[in-house]
């Protein structure tokens, strides 16, 4: 409002008048609102059942122009705006307010059924926000917590077109014929290509090669009768874009690459994850769009206590629209910003009460570990997984925990222990574990440790390093994930210190000192109150679980541990505790070549020069050895000649060799330079052996004991 305003209000009164609105059951409440001509909200009033409503507003010093508005009410938390009335489809009128006024006529409303009843269309959207972590080689999602989410409805196809300028859809004319458009496209004014003014002095890419894989795939609809290349062939301009309208899946694609300038978005909601990353809101879909809404999602995170960052926010927008989005449908976002602040996982369980559940090796389920869940368990696979690798490295046991156990039962810590064999004396963990939480200190973000253990504590004469149960919430702040591997483990098994493994020289001989500890080993799980007496966990009521899913993403579902049978005998429950049994295996691979030969002419391969003679109509034998004390290894070798791979082979370990005439080995998989030339008579090869160990910690990380064998020689006449 310009200038200073009186005390004095004027009063508008307004009188609507809604076609077939039942006053008994009406779907929705009504305002009028009083707005200046810039947006600024004056006043507002609820309409009666007669549609009337009396809004006062300041009077004005000077002549004002007020926009009056009557549409659906807003979120009470929400500040009425005008953009956003108007979008729902409310109805405006202008009135001039004089300082003299002391009253105005009264402004009057018609409104049709089909304009109120969009007051009232909302749709229901619910998503999860997700960050992506890789560990060796494996992908773990974590949820973003504590984000602000906003919802935006993207212009839809029928909007955007008739935006474009000629030179725009003359381009997309010559797309669809798929003729390469060799001249600029001119900028029009006002300029909205300015932000890439190099385009402009450069040809628009050519339909047989974009950089695109979507424009691409869009354009190879596009059939020589089909209808969109007929109307661009001989349809008039106006024609071409009555017939883009009718294939949205070809035109989005070109307008996400070549004009997202012309793409308008605008926003419809906001709300915040949990700690699981969930979001959901509603919002109202308005008078624009009468098809399914077009979504488009970018999300924020506050750090340093006021500084916010985009964390989600992918462009070009139109490559990046939840396109015909089915209210009510769950949204998958992933964000990639290093500014994420992620919080421990938290898939459902769907278990007993009081259940503990026994989930994982590193990120490996228990459900993929014979003994563990998996079904066919024997003797002789038992500890394996069921792809048939053994266990290496560090051992990472995950479990999770129902909240009662703490709250309710007094349950307080947690111990693991590990045997060799399936006899014996368990030996307590004592490697360090902590989660992590992230809080606020004065204006900026720490993410601090929480020490789980170990805490030893002396019960009975006995040594116990007991772990304490996480709590539901930290200290302060919320969870959040540091390192995917080290704040989703409960403890730490170094197996290489416990069960050693060969390693060989290049010769095939056993590096001295070490032993192959290979075999069952065995992770006991209790439960201790605090002051460290072990549970009873019939008195408790307490289940052991182990999960259903070899996936560990999404719903986990659980089976009881005490029906889980063992190959030795008994259950995987033994009493109050959970026995697992892991087959180990820190074992090195080896991988020799050996020398070349030619029969049957009886040439060998030059142990100086690496020579291998040979006579018409000879083959040439390649042997290899691929290793493992154990057979739980893998292998692959190739023979080049020159640059060209002229074959591959992998398998099991064992010892082989690969037999080939020399006139193959001469001319197979020639390079195109080559064909038609006369063949080679004499020519250098090359073999490379790599023997890869199955053995895993349950993250796929890289454990060394690999092993790699070269081998080069010529063939000469």
């Amino acid at each position: 409002m310009s200038g200073a305003v009186n005390e004095r209000a004027i009063h508008i009164r307004i009188l609507a008048t809604l076609h077939d609105w039942s006053a008994d059951k009406p779907p929705g409440q009504v305002m009028a609102y009083a707005f200046t001509r810039e947006g600024r909200l004056l006043g507002s009033a609820e309409l009666n059942a007669n549609g009337e409503a009396v809004v006062p507003v300041p009077a004005p010093r000077t002549p004002l122009d007020i926009r009056i508005v009557i549409g659906p009410a807003t979120p009470k938390d929400q500040t009425p705006g005008v953009v956003d009335l108007v979008r729902r489809g409310a109805q405006e009128q202008h009135i001039r307010l004089d300082a003299e006024m002391s009253e105005v006529s009264p402004v009057r409303f018609v409104v049709y059924q089909p304009i109120w009843f969009c007051w009232f269309r909302f749709c229901f959207v619910r998503g999860t926000l997700l960050k992506r972590h890789a560990t060796g080689g494996v992908f773990v999602d974590y949820p973003v917590c504590q984000a602000r989410v906003d919802i935006y409805e993207v212009d839809p196809i029928w909007i955007i077109l008739p935006r474009l300028p000629n030179s725009a859809i003359d381009h997309l004319k010559n797309l669809v014929l798929a003729l390469a458009v060799q001249q600029p496209i001119p900028i029009p004014d006002p300029a909205p290509f300015a932000n890439r003014a190099a385009m402009a002095t450069l040809p628009m890419p050519t339909a047989a090669a974009q950089a695109s894989p979507e424009v691409n795939a869009a354009l190879a609809q596009l059939g020589a009768d089909h209808p969109l290349r007929l109307m661009a062939q001989l349809g008039n301009r106006q024609q071409f874009i009555q017939t883009l309208l009718n294939y949205p899946d070809i035109v989005r694609p070109l307008i996400c690459f070549f004009y997202p300038e012309f793409v308008l978005i605008e926003k419809v909601g906001e709300c915040w994850t949990d700690a699981c990353g969930h979001f959901q809101t509603v919002f109202f879909q308005g008078c624009n769009n009468h098809d399914a809404p077009d979504l488009y999602f970018r999300a924020y995170q506050r750090i340093f206590g006021f500084f916010e960052v985009e964390i989600y926010g992918p462009t070009p927008i139109y490559c990046h629209t939840w396109w015909n989005y089915v209210c009510g449908t769950e949204v998958t976002l992933y964000s990639t910003s290093p500014f994420a602040i992620t919080c421990l996982p938290c898939p459902p369980v769907v278990g007993p009460d009081n259940w503990v559940l026994f989930t994982a090796i590193g990120n490996t389920s228990l459900k993929a570990i014979y003994g563990g869940g998996a079904s066919g368990a024997t003797n002789a696979n038992w500890g394996l997984l069921t792809s048939g690798a053994p266990w290496g490295g560090t051992l990472r046991p995950r479990l999770d925990f129902d909240n009662s156990l703490r709250a309710s039962l007094g349950v307080q810590y947690y111990q693991l222990s590990w045997r060799a064999g399936s006899s014996g004396t368990f030996t307590p963990f004592n490697a360090e574990v902590n989660r992590h939480y992230a809080h606020m200190v004065g204006t900026d973000l720490v993410i601090s440790p929480y020490r789980l253990g170990p805490n030893p504590m002396v019960v009975g004469g006995k040594t116990l390093q007991l772990y304490e149960i996480p709590p539901a919430v930290p200290p302060v702040g919320q969870w959040t994930v540091a390192n995917a591997v080290l704040d989703t483990e409960n403890g730490e098994l170094d197996s290489t210190q416990v069960s050693h493994g060969l390693a060989f020289n290049a010769d095939g001989n056993v590096v001295p000192g070490t032993t192959d500890g290979s075999g069952l080993y065995q992770i006991e799980l209790r439960l201790f109150d605090v002051t460290g007496n072990e549970i009873d966990i019939t008195a408790k009521n307490i289940k052991y679980v182990v999960p259903d899913n070899v996936s560990l993403s999404g719903t986990i579902n659980t089976v009881n541990a005490a029906t889980i049978a063992q190959p030795g005998g008994g259950f995987l429950v033994v009493a109050n505790s959970v026995v697992l049994t892991l087959h180990v295996d820190n074992n090195h691979c080896w991988a020799s070549i050996g020398a070349p030969t030619t029969a049957p002419s009886g040439g060998a391969a030059d142990p100086c020069c690496g020579v291998v003679t040979y006579a018409a109509g000879d083959s040439v034998t390649m042997p290899y050895v691929a290793y493992h004390p154990h057979g739980f290894a893998t292998y692959t070798i190739n023979v080049y000649r020159s640059v060209s791979n002229i074959f591959s082979q992998s398998g099991g370990v064992g010892s082989f060799s690969i037999s080939d005439t020399v006139s193959d080995m001469m001319s197979r998989n020639l390079p195109a330079s080559c064909i038609g030339k006369p063949p080679c008579v004499m020519a250098a090869f090359s073999e490379h052996l790599e023997v890869y160990e199955m053995a895993t910690d349950g993250w796929g990380s890289y454990l060394g004991y690999n092993a790699v064998a070269d081998r080069a020689f010529a063939l000469s006449p």
